[in-house]
């Protein structure tokens, strides 16, 4: 069965473009490189992004020449992650249940991680934290490492909402994101935004400047403004803490323009209340 990774190679020279070409902007070259050969992913959004640029669409790869079983499954779970459609992971896997019990390993451990994602959502801590730790489980038993992140971030989620310390598991997922040199800007910043929080809860002010310019950093490099505005509320909330009043007023001035930019002035207001005196 043809793979997304053969039908990607396959138009690729057929249009006789680069792998660094088709990869720019979008993703690394060896990333790229490891999806056509089949020995890795990419997000459903990065896919896509690919596949625009070859004048296709999933829609196409389904008529022409279809995906494997699995590669439905996983594509369709991937796509409603990211838009945060629970409804739509859960049609999935009903539709797909039956087939689940004898289907690889990342198939089991995809059912897992998403049954744990809509369990969080309908507000079942208890049963997201066991669907997790079981996905957990068998990514770590079956060389799955690559989706440790995602998960280790995901219980973190579930171990905050159950009211218990989820400092560790977002750390183990920062740890394990920068270690697998993962090519996915945005998880990284999504973890680093997270572990942000709970140094912030914990009053651990200096760790929280440290992590918000690093994660500003990465977005400068990418070019993107993903969840800047919620990153720069937790530096201003650091600097109140530690009442730099200076550094304070001068990055919440510096920051306006951003907050403006992405509707978030109700947010940049409510800095203005945030107690802060001179050091």
């Amino acid at each position: 069965m043809t793979t997304i990774g053969d039908r990607i190679r396959r138009e690729r020279t057929k249009q006789r473009i680069s792998q660094k070409m088709l990869s720019r902007g979008i993703c690394s070259q060896s990333s790229l490189s490891r999806l056509e050969n089949n020995n890795g992913s990419l997000s459903m959004m990065k896919v896509n992004q690919i596949l625009g640029r070859l004048n296709l669409s999933f829609n196409d790869l389904l008529a022409n020449e279809g995906m494997t079983g699995e590669e439905v499954f996983t594509n369709e779970l991937d796509a409603a992650r990211e838009q945060n459609d629970y409804a739509a992971m859960m049609k999935v896997l009903d539709v797909h249940q039956g087939n689940v019990k004898a289907s690889s390993d990342k198939v089991k451990m995809y059912a897992k991680w998403h049954r744990g994602l809509v369990s969080f959502h309908e507000m079942s801590y208890e049963d997201a934290e066991t669907q997790l730790r079981h996905a957990i489980y068998i990514a770590d038993k079956h060389r799955l490492s690559s989706y440790l992140p995602h998960l280790y971030m995901a219980l973190g989620d579930t171990k905050h909402h159950l009211g218990e310390k989820a400092l560790k598991y977002y750390a183990d997922a920062d740890k394990l994101y920068r270690k697998l040199n993962i090519d996915d800007f945005r998880l990284g910043t999504k973890i680093l935004y997270h572990l942000t929080a709970c140094y912030s809860n914990e009053g651990q002010h200096h760790q929280v400047i440290l992590k918000c310019k690093k994660a500003i950093n990465i977005l400068s490099m990418n070019f993107s403004s993903y969840m800047m505005c919620e990153i720069y509320d937790l530096w201003l909330k650091a600097l109140a803490g530690l009442g730099e009043k200076k550094g304070y007023d001068d990055l919440r001035q510096r920051a306006h323009i951003i907050f403006e930019q992405h509707s978030c002035l109700e947010m940049w207001e409510k800095s203005k209340n945030y107690p802060v005196v001179d050091s």
